[in-house]
């Protein structure tokens, strides 16, 4: 059904990919779907702020989270996906790197939020994401 299945990460979350990543191993086992974890760091692209950083800290932060999402992606599938780190606004490079890739589904996840008593709701870059993708979005929970 799905061929090429993209899966934003947030590292910054409790378990990342803790939702999107079994919902994606599924679609992989089920159909042979390519699967390719995304996950992005912030941006400093302003230049005041990026003369608070050694010229080198991106890239540094870049490969350390890379490693981690190898590690998510280690844990939750066979066949290891492709690992992307880009830096930026979240859901712009999410959109972005959807439009490079093109993949058939976008899969997300659901996080806990204290405010409502650790209910399981949709972010804002997920809900962002799933109103402008050009492809179909999954939110998994």
């Amino acid at each position: 059904m799905y061929k090429k299945i993209l899966v934003p990460v947030d590292m910054a979350s409790p378990d990342p990919g803790g939702q999107s990543c079994p919902q994606a191993r599924q679609m992989q086992d089920a159909w042979g779907a390519e699967v390719e974890l995304l996950s992005v760091v912030p941006g400093y692209s302003m230049p005041m702020v990026s003369t608070f950083f050694p010229a080198d800290a991106m890239d540094k932060m870049q490969a350390t989270v890379l490693a981690d999402l190898k590690k998510v992606a280690a844990k939750y599938f066979d066949k290891i996906p492709e690992c992307v780190v880009t830096s930026g606004k979240r859901s712009q490079e999410i959109l972005k790197y959807a439009d490079e890739w093109k993949p058939d589904l976008i899969v997300f996840g659901c996080r806990p939020k204290d405010m409502v008593g650790g209910e399981l709701l949709l972010g804002s870059v997920g809900l962002s994401v799933s109103e402008r993708a050009k492809c179909n979005v999954l939110i998994a929970r």
